[in-house]
């Protein structure tokens, strides 16, 4: 009946039945009971845990996915029965019929008053029924399958205990209703590739001692895809190898021909698969009778006659296959980890015996990946998951388990190491082999990998924790600069708690009036007037103090809070510099960053409210957002970026030179103005290397029609510079910090006196 939801537990006595009840049912499943007695026997055990008069019952959901038949019921009078069979689902269809529409557990504490049971009381009520508790069930896929309820004669409603009682029933019963489906696919697949095959005619072979093809019938040559000139050839020619049913490869001795023609004695009903000499490989049953020739006392040859199997024993490994295997890859999936998982740390499991030292856990995220997607579409991506697949195969040991657990997520679990030394050398070996490029479709790719390590016991002593912190620890190899590992440390454990209060904190930020903004400012390239400023985020926590935005925004990004705040900060800001322009500078621009996370299907219209309250007018209002941004989505964000345009609003595309994109690629994107990442400006005016990159984007940005921006401007000579080669605007600490409103708001004013008296 599974386990028990976090939080929740059995007292001693009641967990010992459960566990019993369990494995009953479990034991009901490998016999293989029908599904009506199997479900009936779940029910009067439910009734016997649960006591008190309870009466069980399980609704299975029809085909067509709408409408509940009863699928046991044993202890509820006929009559009740066979009204409710056939009801269809709904929000307001009693306790069940909500329970599955809902997909949540369900409690009627009085029938004769609560109004799930409006339409339907007149059915219970007479009969005695007062309560109904309602759990839906569901299989490997999330897929509701029905629900399991159970009836009570007086009102109450289930403690604690009994909705796990009733939660662990649920999940037994889901397993039995999945296993029956399974089953049924199963017995439905092999009769009808039986009936195929037994329309099929054997093929025949006769070979000779030395390997020869004496005789070759025409179903023989279909099946082996050879022609008549296979008469007169080694089986050899269309025969490359063979494997056993483990995958194992035959040894020349453990051929059947061979060990007929060495014994004499036939062998019947033997199974193997034949590798051809395209590289496919055939499954057969074959028997082979030695031939004795009248007078000769050992066979000369043999007669082989064999059926192709394939496509009943495919079936059968996909259906068998199907709950624990990656559909794509053919690893196994994250059920079958998290099972593997629990059987190594149970007692008596692998690492609970004490023969093993330690258990590792390497959490794999492939750097790179993304790009190959959106520049080479899915079918590439696919094609390259599996060749990561097979590379990753290669480096695991016999005992450990690799299994994929999302996009180009996977998760090694090493069952047996004797040292970290061990585990560091196995982390290299990984990264060397993803290294290596890879060939898909006559392209070569390059992809890195990020590798988090958790140790059992040191790190965790049950699968979520240890998948939690090699997860943990593979995002801290990301931020060290990809393509590399780390282990799960107790620094990276307080890195995860300040994180995890960073975000709590965040969350009640902006209602705590803890967020404020600062202010930097543009100025022009040629008289070094300000033009503008770039309003920054500021967060100042009584408990964290002063958090930087290096630290917060990501966290904001991660947990969405960051479409809120980006909210607040764009009223905020065009408030402000509204303000500004009707009375201190008309022409005063205000830039403020996006994230793309706030790319969504309300995002133009929030712009235009803002613009309209606040007063701004549209060409005031300068966006900023990443390159990664319009690398990612183009067909999402381009429509967004033109409508903004139409608004009036000036697109700028921040950090410049960090990403994918060219100038070129930028031409399909209306946007006015591009910031020089401030890693190219610190090597200006000497760095050879950034002159030549700034100069380059510059001219070819005024030639697509834009304004640069040059950004973490620091010295006078940088300054220079930028303006000898006519970079429009600047900002940086040349000029001047980012300030807050009041400081900003003086510094224009004081720009303005000197005008004054310059004039």
């Amino acid at each position: 009946m599974g386990a028990t939801p976090e939080g929740a537990c059995h007292r001693p006595d009641l967990a010992e039945e459960v566990l019993a009840s369990e494995r009953s049912v479990l034991r009901l499943i490998t016999r293989n009971t029908p599904l009506p007695e199997l479900l009936e026997e779940v029910c009067r055990r439910a009734e016997a845990l649960l006591g008190g008069g309870a009466s069980c019952s399980i609704l299975l959901l029809d085909a067509d996915g709408r409408h509940a038949r009863v699928g046991g019921a044993p202890s509820l009078p006929a009559q009740f029965n066979a009204a409710i069979d056939g009801v269809e689902i709904g929000p307001q269809v009693g306790s069940c019929g909500t329970a599955r529409f809902e997909r949540r557990l369900v409690v009627a504490e009085d029938i004769e008053t609560d109004p799930l049971w409006a339409n339907y009381r007149h059915l219970a009520l007479p009969l005695g029924l007062r309560a109904c508790w309602s759990v839906p069930f569901e299989n490997d896929a999330g897929v509701v399958l029905g629900a399991f309820a159970v009836y009570h004669r007086t009102p109450r409603r289930p403690s604690v205990e009994e909705e796990a009682v009733l939660r662990d029933i649920g999940r037994s019963v889901g397993l039995a209703v999945h296993h029956d489906t399974m089953a049924r696919r199963l017995a439905h697949s092999e009769e009808h590739h039986r009936m195929v095959v037994d329309h099929l005619n054997e093929g025949i072979v006769v070979q000779s001692r030395s390997g020869l093809v004496l005789a070759c019938n025409p179903s023989a040559q279909r099946i082996l895809r050879t022609g008549p000139q296979i008469v007169g050839r080694s089986i050899r020619t269309a025969m490359v190898r063979a494997y056993h049913e483990d995958g194992s490869l035959v040894s020349e001795a453990e051929r059947p021909t061979v060990q007929v023609l060495a014994t004499g004695k036939p062998m019947l009903g033997v199974t193997i698969g034949v590798e051809l000499v395209d590289g496919d490989v055939v499954w057969i049953t074959e028997n082979i009778v030695p031939i004795v020739k009248p007078g000769e006392s050992e066979p000369g040859s043999v007669l082989i006659s064999f059926t192709d199997i394939g496509p009943v024993r495919e079936a059968q490994r996909q259906l068998k296959f199907l709950a624990t295997r990656d559909p794509l890859t053919g690893l196994y999936n994250r059920a079958y980890l998290t099972e593997r998982m629990r059987d190594l740390f149970e007692p008596g499991g692998s690492a609970g015996t004490g023969e093993l030292a330690s258990v590792a856990v390497l959490f794999v995220d492939l750097d790179g990946f993304k790009k190959v997607n959106d520049t080479a579409g899915h079918e590439a991506g696919d094609a390259l998951l599996c060749s990561v697949a097979q590379r990753l195969s290669a480096c695991i040991g016999r005992d450990d388990t690799l299994a994929r657990v999302g996009g180009d997520e996977f998760v090694i679990v090493i069952s047996a190491y004797e040292n970290t030394g061990q585990l560091i050398g196995f982390a290299h070996r990984i990264l060397d082999m993803i290294a290596v490029p890879f060939a898909v479709a006559g392209n070569e790719y390059y992809l890195g990998a990020s590798i988090g390590i958790s140790l059992f016991p040191e790190d965790g002593q049950d699968v979520a924790t240890l998948m939690r912190n090699a997860d943990s620890a593979m995002y801290h190899a990301k931020q060290r600069g990809r393509n590399n590992f780390q282990f799960f440390t107790a620094e990276l454990n307080q890195h995860l708690q300040r994180r995890f209060m960073i975000e709590q904190s965040l969350r009640r930020a902006l209602a705590a009036d803890e967020l404020s903004l600062v202010y930097q400012p543009i100025v022009d390239s040629h008289d070094g007037g300000t033009i503008g400023a770039e309003a920054l985020l500021r967060w100042y926590n009584s408990e964290l103090g002063n958090v930087s935005p290096v630290e917060f925004i990501p966290v904001a990004e991660d947990s969405g809070l960051i479409v809120e705040i980006g909210d607040w900060v764009l009223t905020r800001a065009c408030e402000q510099v509204a303000q500004w322009r009707r009375t201190l500078a008309p022409d005063l621009i205000v830039a403020v960053n996006l994230s793309p996370r706030q790319f969504n299907d309300g995002l133009v219209a929030r712009i235009e409210r803002c613009l309209a309250r606040s007063g701004l007018e549209p060409a005031a209002l300068e966006l900023e957002i990443t390159e990664r941004l319009l690398m990612s989505d183009t067909d999402t964000v381009l429509p967004m970026l033109n409508a903004l345009t139409a608004l009036g609003v000036r697109i700028s595309v921040d950090d410049f030179g960090t990403g994918y994109s060219s100038l070129s690629y930028l031409k399909r994107f209306p946007l006015h103005n591009l910031k020089i990442d401030r890693s190219f400006v610190a090597g200006l005016p000497d760095h050879r290397d950034s002159i030549a990159i700034t100069q380059a984007v510059v001219a070819m940005a005024h030639s697509l029609g834009m304004n640069v921006t040059a950004e973490g401007v620091e010295t006078a000579e940088q300054a220079a510079f930028l303006r000898a080669i006519k970079c429009d605007k600047q900002q940086g600490y040349f000029y001047s910090r980012p300030v807050g409103a009041n400081a900003y708001a003086r510094s224009l004013c004081d720009a303005q006196a000197r005008l004054v008296n310059v004039s």
